[in-house]
């Protein structure tokens, strides 16, 4: 009997707490082009840094020799669906 007992008092200790963990906004990554017509690398890292807390890269622009100003950064759901 007391093995049921704490079975059932654990089996609601687990239910209660999977029913009281609330969704969390995760973090998911954003891009957003600074620059499209050139990047130098220094200044593109320091205005992403700057403007979103993110990492700046150079990346290819499609044409060979173009490279555009990418910001990485960190964004919740919220702002990635208003960038969609």
């Amino acid at each position: 009997m007391t093995k049921f007992l704490n079975f059932s008092l654990c089996y609601l200790l687990i239910i209660s707490v999977a029913l009281d963990i609330s969704q969390v906004n995760a973090q998911h990554r954003c891009t957003e082009i600074l620059n499209p017509k050139g990047c130098i690398l220094y200044d593109c890292k320091k205005e992403c840094f700057e403007k979103h807390n993110g990492n700046g890269l150079c990346s290819s622009g499609g044409t060979i020799g173009q490279y555009i100003c990418t910001c990485v950064y960190n964004c919740n759901l919220d702002e990635l669906n208003s960038l969609n």
